[in-house]
């Protein structure tokens, strides 16, 4: 279970310059908390990997960024101020103001664990929720130990699950126009 940090609030400036300053961990900040990152497993760091891969594979040459788990994203609406560290992101900001966060994403990824699954299904897909409407992206959800990938966006005027893929399926991402195969996704599971 992710491990609260601090037990007062904070300032989203003084959790920035303290962010900035760690070098060994990580950490993520809501509504004034700072909650440390947990560790992940060999299999979590590999589905990472492979989604970040075939991302980055199509994106070259045009103007989006893969990131992986190293670079936050800031929240901001009126329901809450975060500044998260998604697993996988993509994001198409034309002028950034910072060197080590982004203020929009494209697509936004959480590979699933056991101490962050509600975090990533409730929390962050409200937060994202947010973010994403900006862009008309995606938010996938994914299962590293069966292959079992959620699409969430608007739609009808909510953010929500729209669809779920299986072995053999393979995933559209309209704003990217990509199509991926989780065959490719989930290699060892062949």
């Amino acid at each position: 279970m992710p491990r609260k940090i601090s037990h007062v609030l904070i300032t989203p400036e003084a959790y920035l310059s303290h962010e900035k300053a760690a070098q060994e961990t990580r950490h993520e900040y809501i509504d004034g908390y700072v909650v440390a990152m947990a560790g992940g497993s060999i299999r979590h760091g590999k589905m990472i990997t492979n989604i970040a891969r075939l991302l980055g594979n199509h994106l070259v040459g045009k103007p989006c960024d893969v990131f992986s788990s190293d670079v936050k994203l800031k929240v901001e609406s009126a329901f809450v101020k975060s500044f998260r560290y998604p697993d996988v992101m993509v994001s198409c900001e034309k002028n950034r103001t910072y060197d080590d966060m982004c203020e929009s994403a494209t697509v936004l990824v959480e590979v699933l664990s056991e101490s962050t699954e509600l975090t990533d299904r409730v929390y962050k897909s409200a937060e994202y929720g947010h973010v994403l409407k900006a862009t008309n992206g995606e938010y996938l959800v994914i299962d590293p130990d069966h292959p079992v990938i959620e699409k969430r966006m608007w739609h009808g005027g909510r953010f929500e699950v729209v669809a779920t893929y299986h072995s053999g399926d393979v995933i559209r991402l309209d704003s990217l126009k990509l199509d991926l195969a989780m065959d490719d996704l989930y290699p060892d599971e062949l």
